[in-house]
């Protein structure tokens, strides 16, 4: 792992420039930069031109198109027309939240502080710094001008951040108020382990995370290894398959199957390499790649909608399938790729998808019918061992429940309550059956 550079660069000039036209507001505020919260350091706040407050190009939000821009287009420089491009990709985002922002800031004003560095690259503040841009031009008011903020200690100053340090702060920011993340699932993944690949370990950016950190050091290694398997195993799989269809790098390609990939990692892929999954479905080493072929071409699929409402729920769908018939599955795998001599991806998807997609839909049609059959085949038994799974499944662990909002707590109760219901009405009727198999007549009934 590359070792983390010690400090980050800053431009002499710019902080120069910023120290010259910044006004202190006389008010101070408490960010959550290294040690200044537990310490209750407070800094002061500084009106800034907004034109000397610059889009951050890391800014996590908007890591998927970034490092699709860079790969297809090239390495964005620090200037205007940088600046024009990470505007506007944060106005895409989501038109709604950032319309809704501006009418707050049009109301209320700017409340809490900016967070910049000494060279002004917003760590926290981007979107506001879009939304006073965008007033700016409908009512060039005064107070659309300025941009209030708490500036990060700058050159000769010995608590001048390093990348690490930078990551964690924009990570308390975006991920860890309140528990929860701003971004997408994707983008947070991408973030953290483009963090993680610049030489930042996951302990030193989850470790105050208010669900993942954990005095218990064996408990939060678990979690470590959870998280690590829930972000970076899709986004891993991802990059390998933007690589096999030519496509590496270009993340907005594969944007909206996010899902398709975490089901994936949940249903196939940590799967094989469970020996036992491997021994009861006669798995052979060689066949573990072709399966996964199978599944990537199932993503790929544009429109499944014969067989699917979405290409994730073919993912749930894999492990069955193997179970009842391996032979097709591996099929699907050997769909290949159309012809070396088109060069351009989209042209390639095109075709792939004209002269290869029918093919994968009529194979999972027949897989759908032999799994149908044998479902209707299962036993009691084969029920209870499926109920006791989705029980024991992770969504249902403590650390995914005790952030559930009260009134789907209250259900969840209900739910419960009927669940154990069932349960003593079964334990009874086999517990009966068990002593007297033969005088037993009355039947069971489900609550």
């Amino acid at each position: 792992m590359p070792d983390v550079p010690f400090q980050i660069h800053i431009d002499e000039i710019k902080e120069k420039h910023i120290n010259e036209v910044k006004i202190n507001t006389g008010s101070s505020y408490v960010i959550p930069y290294s040690n200044w919260g537990e310490r209750q350091i407070s800094k002061p706040v500084y009106e800034v031109p907004i034109e000397y407050c610059k889009f951050r190009l890391q800014n996590g939000r908007i890591k998927t198109q970034i490092l699709t821009h860079e790969k297809i287009k090239g390495v964005l420089e620090d200037n205007d027309d940088t600046q024009k491009i990470i505007s506007e990709y944060i106005g895409k985002l989501d038109p709604k939240t950032n319309e809704s922002l501006k009418k707050i800031l049009k109301k209320d004003g700017q409340k809490d502080p900016a967070v910049m560095t000494a060279d002004g690259f917003l760590i926290n503040g981007n979107r506001r710094k879009w939304a006073f841009e965008k007033l700016l031009k409908e009512s060039p008011e005064e107070k659309y001008k300025k941009l209030k903020v708490v500036i990060l200690p700058g050159t000769g100053d010995p608590e001048r951040p390093t990348l690490k340090d930078i990551a964690i702060l924009e990570n308390r920011y975006q991920v860890y108020i309140d528990g929860k993340s701003e971004y997408s699932k994707m983008n947070k993944a991408l973030t953290y382990y483009s963090n993680f690949k610049a030489g930042i370990s996951l302990e030193e950016l989850l470790k105050d995370d208010p669900i993942i950190g954990d005095a218990d050091q064996k408990k939060f290694k678990q979690k470590i290894k959870k998280f690590e398997k829930e972000y970076f195993e899709p986004i891993k799989l991802m990059d390998e398959y933007l690589d096999i269809n030519g496509s590496k790098g270009d993340y907005n390609k594969v944007s909206n199957r996010w899902q398709s990939f975490e089901e994936l990692v949940k249903y196939l892929t940590s799967q094989l390499e469970n020996q036992q999954f491997l021994l009861l479905n006669n798995i052979e080493k060689h066949e573990r790649g072709l399966l996964k072929s199978a599944a990537f071409n199932l993503i790929k699929l544009k429109d499944a909608s014969e067989v699917a409402p979405d290409n994730r729920l073919l993912m749930r769908e894999l492990p069955k399938w193997i179970k009842s018939d391996k032979k097709e599955v591996l099929k699907i795998g050997k769909v290949e790729d159309v012809g070396e001599d088109i060069k351009d991806p989209d042209e390639r998807d095109a075709l792939w998808q004209k002269t290869k997609a029918n093919e994968i839909i009529n194979i999972v049609k027949k897989l759908k019918n032999i799994t149908q059959k044998t479902k209707e085949q299962e036993s009691p038994l084969d029920r209870l061992k499926e109920a006791l799974q989705k029980l024991n499944h992770d969504d249902l662990e403590t650390s995914q429940i005790e952030y559930m909002k009260l009134t789907d707590i209250e259900e969840a109760l209900k739910i419960c309550n009927k669940i154990e219901n069932i349960n003593d009405n079964l334990k009874r009727f086999f517990f009966q059956k068990q002593k007297e198999p033969k005088k037993l007549n009355n039947k069971f009934k489900k609550i």
